[in-house]
């Protein structure tokens, strides 16, 4: 084995321009696929970080499947609801609750930083104790008003307090409040995806089992499976249903793997969309080898017979040709890796968002066990079939003239079938890339339902209780409003709990007197708390009726709503809805508001991200939907970006103690929230780019092996008096048969990945036959022009020059 691998060395040393080919081929594609591979290990294999039972924690939600298929958006439980899965699960070890919530910590200035509401014993479900101090006690939860104690993120644990192992015991000033310090994370460790600060749950913030906002979490015990607990909550549900039919009649509890919770599947299917196009990248890289090897086999017929005729049996023969491919694969996984780490790094500058602490891109022993089996795999692909092939020589015809013609024949077969396997490979990634590049381009260019060029956008968290009474917030942002619309530059500003295109409404269930509550009656709406001037921000016209004024806000004044014309259709069609009554239910109480407007559509979720739910938009007056956290719309006169730095000083100076975050003009937020399918995209396209150039590449090595192998036959041809244009023919020929065997094979790939990228598709038909024809197109003109290039060359060779060749 060691003599094996010291020839092949020597073998590889040699023949540098192959050697260097080979190499940069499987390095680029090893390093390709093991990026690719890291993004996928990170989304889909990884463990989440949550202790030893990982794959045991589960999440738990409401549905109400009557009135939508997929249920309603975002329905968490109530605090009641965990409490009975607690009391009656037999399947879960234990239940836990969380609330996300923004925080104002006080230093120098108000900042706002991310963090959440837990139940205690949520760390313990998941396994995970702080490094320091202690994580919370039951009794820590039990009463309403405590919260007097924090645990600390690792993160700002040294950002804000310098890494000092005393803090816990000292005090941190959180909304307008002194907590208690007395615990810090592991580092890394911001549950659920970016949070630095827990406080514990106060039940006084919600016990109606009407008030589904805590996200469940649970942990199964060992041994049980989803399948199991899915029906115990079943069971769990149809009780409260019969005990509590005023909140809980139409009402399920569905459990899920925590890990499908946090990865979408439209983000699990592209990565493994992405995954599987890499590979095929270096399925056709390896096929390029491959191809090399047969020819160069065939140079070495001589070579491999006179050790033949030494007493090499096929076996030595063979384990040599092997040694060689396991050489390059090896040398091959080390460039790959090498290209892997800064491709990695550059992944990760890429993402403009700060992403969730469990998404850890980067090399890990899975990954390393990957490459190494990837390099493996790719030098027994491109290597195993030359191999075969140059031992199955006639050993005396080969020496006599050093080449045995019925091996060349099998050899060019071969060839000819791995070049155009690389064509129906590159035909399929050129469509799937054409799929997702149109996608892209149809999902930026989408209309919002408003022009989003002049608008800035920026969000305030009020904290403390002097913002307790909703009449004081509703004054607050009224002033906030002011203050900003007297700006040089601005024409108008508003806010909003909702910033179009980026995050949606809150979910809300609503009737009309014509269809009172019962079950399967309420319709799943997104409900939008708007002031005065909102639709005027936007510069969009009702469609009917009138907009909120400030007459809407005071005291005595009937609570009023507009509809969206979507929302509008669905409760009347073909009738107004102007002046008519609409119906908020909380529980077993309504709250019936008067329509005053039909707005146009707005995109209110991230483009791509639309359900059927989303798309019915009940806008209400601010002080209906007070909430804490508001987004400010700004509609600038020029350049909104240029507004940024005077509306912050304004708010400062109007009110230092709010935190102001998140500013940001609204084709920033455009950007921001398209960017996945960009990079998607763009990746795809880079793919089938790559596809693109290795068949031509290897049409081109074809036809010049061809071509070299025909010098003799060429000569005598125009001694004879053939053509210039006969000669390229009769070669070109055999690249139009490489180019019409792989278009051929290519159809049916191109239309099997055309249906598995149908569900991350942005309102366009998978199929589509123009698209099909134009990559059709392209990859024939690049095989034929690859193949012109050596036939040319070899139809202007002189004669007899080709005739004294041996």
């Amino acid at each position: 084995m060691i003599q094996d691998v010291r020839i092949a060395f020597r073998s590889l040393a040699k023949a540098r321009g192959f050697t260097t080919v080979a190499l940069l081929t499987l390095g680029l594609g090893i390093g390709a696929n093991t990026v690719v591979f890291s993004l996928v290990n990170a989304l889909l294999l990884r463990p989440l970080p949550f202790g030893d039972a990982t794959d045991r924690i589960v999440s738990i939600h409401s549905i109400h499947p009557t009135q939508f298929p997929e249920g309603w958006d975002d329905a968490d439980v109530s605090y009641a609801e965990l409490d009975d899965i607690a009391r009656e699960s037999v399947l879960l070890e234990d239940v836990a609750g969380y609330l996300g919530r923004g925080f104002t910590l006080y230093e120098e200035e108000a900042t706002r930083i991310r963090g959440g509401s837990v139940t205690p014993n949520l760390f313990d479900v998941l396994e995970v104790e702080p490094i320091l101090g202690r994580s919370f006690r039951k009794d820590e939860g039990a009463l309403p008003g405590f919260e007097s104690v924090a645990i600390l993120s690792y993160g700002l644990w040294q950002s804000r307090f310098g890494g000092d192992s005393a803090v816990v015991g000292e005090t941190v000033r959180v909304n307008e409040r002194e907590l208690e310090i007395i615990g810090v994370m592991p580092p890394r460790f911001r549950f659920p995806e970016v949070d630095d600060l827990w406080v514990p749950y106060d039940p006084g913030e919600g016990t109606s089992r009407a008030d589904r906002f805590l996200h469940g979490v649970a942990r199964l015990h060992e041994g049980k499976a989803l399948g199991e607990l899915q029906a115990e909550l079943d069971s769990i549900a149809d009780r409260a249903a019969r005990r509590y039919p005023e909140t809980n009649r139409g009402w399920g509890l569905h459990s899920l793997p925590y890990r499908e919770l946090v990865v979408a599947p439209r983000t699990r299917l592209v990565a493994q969309s992405l995954l599987g196009a890499v590979g095929l990248v270096l399925l056709i890289g390896c096929g390029n080898l491959a191809s090399l090897l047969l020819a160069r086999g065939t140079e070495r017929q001589r070579e491999f017979s006179l050790r033949a005729a030494l007493g090499a049996g096929r076996g030595a023969l063979l384990r040599q040709l092997l040694a060689e491919s396991l050489l390059l694969g090896g040398l091959g996984g080390i460039l790959g890796t090498i290209l892997a780490l800064w491709g990695v790094d550059a992944l990760v500058a890429s993402f403009p968002e700060e992403q969730p602490y469990w998404f850890d891109v980067g090399i890990d022993a899975r990954v390393a066990a990957f490459v190494i089996a990837l390099s493996l795999g790719a030098s027994f692909l491109f290597g195993l079939l030359p191999a075969l092939r140059v031992t199955g020589i006639d050993l005396l015809a080969a020496l006599g003239s050093g080449r045995d013609p019925s091996s060349a024949r099998r050899s060019t077969r071969s060839q000819f079938l791995l070049v155009s396997g690389q064509v129906a490979a590159s035909l399929g990634l050129l469509v799937g890339a054409g799929l997702m590049f149109q996608s892209f381009l149809v999902l930026t260019s989408a209309d919002a339902g408003f022009d989003q060029r002049p608008l800035l956008t920026f969000r305030a968290l009020l904290s403390g209780d002097v913002y307790d009474p909703v009449p004081v917030r509703v004054g607050f942002f009224h002033d906030a409003i002011a203050r900003i619309e007297s700006l040089p530059g601005v024409r108008r500003a508003a806010a909003t709990t909702s910033v179009p295109t980026d995050d949606g409404g809150s979910p809300a269930r609503l009737v009309t007197p014509e269809s009172p509550v019962a079950d399967g009656s309420e319709l799943g709406v997104q409900l939008i708390g708007i002031t005065e001037g909102f639709f005027e921000t936007l510069d969009v016209s009702l469609v009917e009726g009138r907009a909120f004024e400030v007459r809407d806000l005071e005291d005595g004044a009937g609570p009023v709503a507009i509809l969206n014309r979507r929302l509008a259709e669905r409760l009347w069609p073909r009738e107004s809805a102007a002046g008519r009554e609409v119906g908020l239910v909380n529980g077993a109480e309504i709250r019936w508001l008067r329509v005053v407007g039909i707005a146009p559509d707005v995109q209110y979720e991230e483009f791509g991200e639309e359900t059927a739910q989303s798309e019915l938009n009940l806008y209400v007056p601010y002080s209906l939907a007070a909430s804490r956290g508001m987004a400010f719309l700004v509609r600038a006169e020029n350049d909104p970006a240029a507004l940024a730095s005077s509306v912050r000083d304004a708010f400062r100076s109007f009110a230092p103690g709010v935190p102001l975050f998140l500013v940001r003009t609204m084709e920033e937020v455009r950007y921001l929230t398209t960017w996945e399918q960009r990079f998607f995209s763009r990746t795809f396209v880079a793919f089938a780019v790559a596809a693109l150039l290795l068949a031509g590449l290897g049409t081109y090595g074809l036809i010049a092996y061809r071509a070299s192998r025909r010098v003799r036959e060429i000569g005598v041809r125009v001694a004879l008096g053939a053509t210039y244009r006969e000669v390229l023919g009769m070669l070109l020929r055999e690249g139009t048969l490489v180019a019409g065997i792989g278009l051929a094979v290519g159809l049916p790939v191109a239309y099997l990945v055309s249906r598995v990228l149908e569900g991350i598709l942005f309102r366009i038909p998978a199929v589509n036959v123009t698209l099909y024809l134009t990559a059709g197109v392209l990859l024939a003109t690049a095989v034929l022009l690859a193949s012109y290039i050596p036939a040319r060359r070899a139809a202007r060779i002189d004669p007899m020059t080709a005739l004294r060749q041996d």
